[in-house]
C-alpha cells in the first residue's frame, strides 16, 4: 500500500476542483420583492373612524400585484391640542405594524394633523408626539421601509403650517431651528437603519445635508418644470442624481409637459426611484399606458439578476472551493440596506450555508460585480447550490417573503425564499 507524505496530502487537498460554468437568462417578469415598486395606500385617523391594516388584504395585494410595501399615513388631529397620545390609540399603531410584519410586508409611515388646513401642532407638542411613537418605530425597525418625516404642515408635507411657517426660502432662524430640531427627534426615536425621508431637497441640504439615511419623497413629481417647487436651488436636480445610494420615492400630482412616458420612466432612472404610488395621480399614471406601467413596476427600486456562475462540480471532502458569481442590477435604485449575500448548499435534510463577501448597497443601477464565496467542501454527498438574500433581521431572515428574487426565470423558490442556481456539488471522500 503507498502512503502519502503530508506534503503530498496537502498538495492533493488543494487541487482544483472540476468546476462548471452557468450563465442565466434575463426576466422580464413583474415580482415582488421586498421594499420596493408599487405601494398599497392607506391612511386613517386617530379616533373615530380608526381603520387598521388589513393582513389578508396586504397579503393578496403582495401577491397578486407584487405590492411588498404599504404607504401609512396616521392622521394626529385630536392631538393637535393635547400633549399625550393616549395608550389606546399607540396600541392601534402597534397592532398596524404587526399586521405588516404578518403580511410580509414593509411599510412607510408619515404621521401629520390635517390633510384640509395648515393646522399643525406645536413644535414642542410635535417633539412629544415623536417621542411617543419612538418605541413602536425602534421595535418595528426589521419591517419600515421609511419614515417621511410628516408632523409639520398640511398633510405633513412641511409647507402650509401655522406653526413652522412654510418654505425654506421664508424660513427664520426660529423657523429653521424648530424644523431641524423635527428630524433630530426622528433620528433619535427611529433605529440607525431607518431611513427618514424630507419633503424637498433643500430640506436635507440646508438642515441636515450629512445624514446618510435621510433622503426625499417627493410628492409632486414630475408636475410643471420644477416638480412644484420641490427642486428650489437651481442645482437640486443635479444634486440628486448624484445621490445614488439615497432613498427617494412618493407620488405624481399633476399632468405636465415631462409627465408622459418614456420621460417619466427616464426621471425614474436618473433620481434613483426605489417606489411610487400606483394610484395617484390617476391621469399621470393612465398617460404612461399599460407597458410604461409595467416597466415601472418592474424596475423601480433595485432588480438584482445573475449573468454567470462559476461552480464546483465535484470535490473531495474537506477540499477547499471557491463559488464566482456575476451580478447586476436592472432597477432603478441601489438597494438601501445592506443583507446576506449566501451561497446555500442542500442535500435531503442537511443545509450548509456559506456566506459571500459583498454590500449590496454598492450595486448601483447598471453596475456588474463579480463576487465569490470561498468554503471547505463538506461531508460525501450530492449538494444542491443556491444563492439566499435573507433580510439582515433575524427577526425576519427566515421569512421567504422578506428574501430578495433575483431576476432570472426558473430560479426561484419560494418556499425556501432561495434562487437555485441550478447545478449539483458531488462531494466525494477524502
Amino acid at each position: 500500500m503507498q502512503f502519502l507524505s503530508a506534503v503530498m496530502l496537502a498538495a492533493a487537498m488543494v487541487v482544483p476542483a472540476p468546476y462548471l460554468t452557468k450563465t442565466y437568462a434575463a426576466s422580464s417578469e413583474v415580482f415582488a420583492n421586498p421594499g420596493r415598486g408599487f405601494f398599497t395606500y392607506s391612511e386613517t385617523t386617530l379616533g373615530t373612524g380608526f381603520e387598521p391594516l388589513d393582513a389578508v388584504s396586504l397579503a393578496h395585494d403582495r401577491v397578486a400585484d407584487a405590492h411588498t410595501l404599504v404607504y401609512r399615513h396616521y392622521y394626529l388631529t385630536k392631538y393637535q391640542a393635547v400633549d399625550q397620545i393616549s395608550a389606546a390609540d399607540l396600541a392601534l399603531i402597534s397592532a398596524d405594524f404587526g399586521t405588516v410584519r404578518k403580511a410580509g410586508d414593509k411599510i412607510v409611515v408619515r404621521f401629520s394633523y390635517s390633510d384640509s388646513s395648515d393646522l399643525d401642532a406645536p413644535p414642542a407638542r410635535v417633539l412629544r408626539h415623536i417621542a411617543q411613537v419612538g418605541p413602536i418605530l425602534k421595535a418595528n425597525a426589521d419591517v419600515i421601509a421609511a419614515v417621511q418625516a410628516g408632523f409639520i404642515g398640511q398633510w405633513g408635507e412641511w409647507y402650509y403650517s401655522k406653526n413652522f411657517s412654510s418654505s425654506p426660502g421664508v424660513l427664520t432662524a426660529q423657523n429653521r431651528a424648530d424644523r431641524k430640531a423635527v428630524l433630530a427627534a426622528l433620528l433619535t426615536a427611529t433605529a440607525p437603519t431607518t431611513p427618514i425621508q424630507v419633503r424637498t431637497p433643500s430640506y436635507k441640504r440646508t438642515l441636515l445635508p450629512d445624514v446618510a439615511r435621510i433622503g426625499i419623497h417627493n410628492d409632486c413629481f414630475l408636475a410643471g418644470t420644477d416638480d412644484y417647487g420641490t427642486y428650489e436651488a437651481a442645482d437640486d436636480t443635479k444634486w440628486l442624481a448624484s445621490s445614488t445610494t439615497m432613498l427617494v420615492g412618493g407620488e405624481t400630482c399633476d399632468v405636465s409637459s415631462r409627465s408622459g412616458w418614456p420621460n417619466a420612466g427616464a426621471e425614474m432612472a436618473r433620481y434613483h426611484w426605489t417606489y411610487l404610488n400606483p394610484s395617484f395621480n390617476a391621469d399621470v399614471l393612465t398617460s404612461w399606458g399599460a407597458a410604461g406601467r409595467t416597466e415601472a413596476a418592474r424596475r423601480l427600486g433595485y432588480r438584482l439578476r445573475l449573468i454567470r456562475a462559476v461552480l464546483p462540480a465535484t470535490a473531495r471532502r474537506g477540499a477547499q472551493l471557491t463559488a464566482t458569481l456575476t451580478l447586476t442590477n436592472d432597477g432603478y435604485a441601489a438597494p438601501i440596506a445592506n443583507r446576506p449575500l449566501n451561497l446555500v448548499l442542500t442535500s435531503g435534510g442537511s443545509v450548509r450555508t456559506f456566506r459571500v463577501t459583498a454590500d449590496l448597497r454598492t450595486l448601483t443601477p447598471g453596475r456588474t460585480v463579480t463576487v465569490k464565496a470561498a468554503f471547505t467542501a463538506p461531508a460525501v454527498g450530492t449538494y444542491r447550490l443556491a444563492l439566499a438574500l435573507p433580510d439582515p433581521s433575524p427577526r425576519i431572515a427566515a421569512v421567504p417573503a422578506y428574501a430578495i428574487r433575483l431576476a432570472n426565470p426558473g430560479v426561484w423558490d419560494a418556499a425556501q425564499g432561495r434562487n437555485n442556481l441550478g447545478a449539483t456539488l458531488r462531494v466525494t471522500a477524502a
